[in-house]
Order: structure tokens, then sequence, then C-alpha cells
């Protein structure tokens, strides 16, 4: 199983001060080695409490601002059990496709130190309603966002 995560969200090391995913974050660093920060093809939007990436409409060769997201890479010890808390976290469920916000899939991911792996990252497949894109791919955390329901 391949073992490297790209997140972009309420996991990264970049959103420590955020309530939302506090203990997985925790669960994240002790279950794998952070590689370093990335990027992917992708377009970012901004849910309140946390992002979404929403593949691009079709591939780009170039990563442009606006279809990039930026984010970091785990490599996990051992994917297959942190998986099974990290689907549960993302609220998916393997194979489901309907009533669900997310998938994990693979994709390729950009290191700043400028390797190229692929890496798993949970994709939006749900509606995104009013979210607002976040044009520079960057996501912070908002200080007063609830909880994840």
């Amino acid at each position: 199983m391949l073992q490297n995560l790209f997140v972009y969200g309420t996991l990264m090391r970049a959103a420590a001060d955020a309530r939302l995913g506090r203990i997985e974050r925790a669960r994240l660093e002790a279950a794998g080695e952070w590689l370093g920060l990335a990027r992917i093809n992708g377009c970012l939007y901004d849910l309140g409490a946390y992002p979404v990436v929403v593949a691009p409409p079709a591939e780009v060769a170039t990563l442009a601002n606006d279809t990039t997201v930026h984010g970091e890479v785990f490599r996990l010890r051992a994917p297959a059990m942190t998986f099974r808390w990290l689907d549960i976290y993302e609220g998916i469920s393997p194979g489901k496709t309907t009533g669900t916000e997310y998938t994990r899939a693979i994709a390729k991911v950009h290191l700043d130190d400028g390797d190229q792996i692929e890496a798993w990252v949970y994709r939006n497949i749900g509606p995104i309603g009013r979210a607002r894109h976040i044009p520079n791919g960057r996501w912070r955390p908002q200080e007063d966002a609830p909880e994840k329901v």
C-alpha cells in the first residue's frame, strides 16, 4: 500500500493553532514521518472550518496559481492502520461515493525540494455549494471556526 499522504487543511503542521483536527494532527505526527512542504494539482475551496480540494476540470500541464494546492506530505509507518482512523475523521467509507464529502485518491505530488512522488489525498466529491475558492491554494484556519460534527 502507498505510504505517502498529502494534507492541505486541518491535518497540516501549519494548522497547529486550529482547534479542529488537534487530536488527529497529533496522531498523524506519531503515525508518520513529515517529508515537507508540497503541492498538488487541484482547486482549493474554503468551507469555513476546513478546506476541500476539487480536481480541476481538465489536467493542467503546469501548476498555475489557481490550480495549485499547497500542503504537506507525511510517510505513514502503517498506512492501513492509519487510514482506518483517518477515513473516519474525513467521513468516508472505502468504495462509497454517495452521502460522503470525500474520497481518498492517489495524486502526483511535487515536493518543495523538487522531487515528485505519489501520495494519497482526500478529494471532495460532494457539493461545495457557496464555498469560497482560494485562488492561491493556501488554506489558513480561522480562529473562531466551529468544531466539525
